[in-house]
């Protein structure tokens, strides 16, 4: 008996780590279309600051900056990949996608910041692509990311 719960356990992990692989693929649509970012599925596992603001389980405010877009952009990347569990997928002047990995398991966000040339403000998404909840992991990544801005 004790032998059938461990093979059906060593399935079951082994499923779990394949269902990981297939699902982590990336995410068709992302990058700024229209001066908008991808929405965010209905999951609670995605933040965005164009999100509609009544949204509260997706929305969160824009980070507001002073200083030129291309310094603020230098700084969120060096901050980004200063974590080693981040890297760098797109990047362009007034746009950068990441791909951060949780260390534990493997799964991966795609992290995008907008800089829209005229505005002093920087749009985000933060977006788990498998799984229903992140236990909070995007948001408090972005509010890193607005206190970094802050200071």
């Amino acid at each position: 008996m004790i032998r059938w719960v461990l093979a059906l356990l060593v399935v079951l992990v082994i499923g779990f780590f394949i269902y990981i692989n297939v699902n982590n693929k990336l995410p068709e649509g992302l990058g700024v279309t229209d001066g908008l970012l991808k929405a965010c599925p209905p999951s609670p596992n995605c933040v965005s600051t164009q999100a509609a603001p009544d949204d509260a389980e997706h929305y969160m405010e824009p980070i507001i900056y002073q200083g030129d877009a291309k310094d603020v952009q230098l700084a969120i990347e060096s901050y980004m990949l200063s974590k080693n569990n981040a890297r760098i997928v797109t990047q362009s002047l007034g746009y950068v996608h990441f791909e951060v990995t949780s260390r534990l398991i493997g799964y991966v966000d795609d992290v995008e910041f907008y800089f829209p040339e005229a505005d002093s403000v920087v749009h985000v998404r933060s977006a788990s692509r498998v799984g229903y909840s992140d236990l909070g992991v995007n948001r408090a990544r972005m509010v890193e990311i607005q206190a970094l801005l802050a200071n």
